[in-house]
């Protein structure tokens, strides 16, 4: 099997599997199941806060959006809020996440919302191997600027 191909059905899976944790979030928020102490006001904030942070982060990667974890040529988004956080998507969509567990009081969404949290700091991990052997400055603009949030999770210069 060819590199190239290799690469493309690893990301068609992890998109794949992206879709379906999106999915559990969403349904186990939905279903009975065992209950936390939940806060709908703090979950709704917190839903709201994540998709403008979507919308933003959307907004500042402009043709350089795909859900593929290969960049797809258009140039590495470095400014506006790409600027503070390396992967300010994925932070957002987590906060719609632990958005949905807080209002739904949901366990069973707590967990998910968790298990996607691990999902994508697995998946910027193989994103990032791409990014920084397709663009000479990633390593740098990765060794001043978090993950998922400013500051916190800066990638070592190796």
């Amino acid at each position: 099997m060819s590199t190239s191909l290799r690469t493309r059905l690893l990301g068609l899976a992890l998109v794949g599997l992206q879709g379906l944790i999106f999915l559990a979030v969403a349904l186990t928020a939905l279903l009975d199941g065992p209950g936390l102490e939940g806060s709908l006001w703090l979950g709704s904030t917190l839903v709201l806060l994540g998709l403008l942070g979507m919308f933003w982060s959307g907004k500042d990667l402009g043709r350089a959006l795909t859900p593929m974890p290969t960049p797809n040529g258009a140039g590495l988004a470095a400014g506006g809020i790409y600027g503070y956080v390396r992967h300010p998507m994925y932070a957002a969509i987590i906060v719609i996440g632990f958005g949905l567990a807080i209002g739904s009081g949901k366990l069973w969404t707590l967990v998910s919302a968790v298990v996607m949290l691990v999902f994508f700091d697995l998946k910027t991990r193989v994103e990032e191997g791409y990014l920084v052997r397709t663009y000479p400055g990633y390593s740098d603009y990765a060794a001043r600027t978090g993950k998922f949030l400013p500051g916190v999770g800066k990638r070592r210069v190796r």
